[in-house]
């Protein structure tokens, strides 16, 4: 059973394992920068627990920043009935993505081979949503595809997914429509 650790930063309490990816509220530090916790409210190894009072002396927890960033826009709306007060405001709070390296117990330091291990088994930073409903190089490729007239493009998948109607193709010897002529012409 691997180790883990509650840590508390930013008025909230993270549960942690070497590798994990964390927001936290914003902390100092460029992206690349190690960061250490020091409030660590409890520690898990093996089958052995050391709980805080409410911290646990000499326990840290070390991590890098792996980005910076802004979380989602939230409208504050202030109102007060039959009184004309109405206060509008967005809010849009910063964030700090941690990767956690280490648990250290006991006032133990960093060493670099177990960082490196939690490093390789972490997965990949997670992507941020988009307000479009698909990115713009997908919308992009999608309107510089050509369009294939084949029937197997025109049959439903099996998605039970109605096909749509096709276009009638238009008859070559047909002449052009003229555009209609004055009867009546006055000089």
């Amino acid at each position: 059973m691997p180790s883990y650790a509650v840590i508390q930063t930013g008025g909230k309490q993270y549960r942690v394992q070497p590798g994990d990816l964390i927001d936290v509220e914003k902390l100092d530090g460029e992206v690349g920068a190690r960061v250490a916790l020091s409030e660590v409210l409890f520690v898990g190894v093996d089958d052995e627990v050391s709980i805080g009072t409410p911290t646990i002396e000499g326990a840290k927890v070390t991590a890098e920043v792996a980005d910076q960033f802004r979380g989602p826009k939230i409208i504050v709306y202030k109102y007060k009935a039959k009184t004309r007060y109405r206060r509008k405001n967005g809010h849009r709070q910063n964030y700090t993505r941690l990767r956690i390296r280490q648990i250290l117990t006991d006032g133990a330091e960093e060493t670099e081979e177990a960082t490196v291990e939690a490093a390789e088994e972490a997965p990949p930073t997670p992507r941020r949503r988009r307000r479009t409903a698909r990115p713009a190089a997908e919308a992009q490729a999608a309107a510089e595809e050509p369009v294939a007239a084949s029937p197997e493009a025109d049959a439903p998948e099996s998605t039970g997914e109605a096909a749509e109607p096709a276009a009638e193709p238009v008859a070559e010897d047909t002449p052009p429509l003229e555009a209609p002529e004055d009867e009546e012409k006055t000089n």
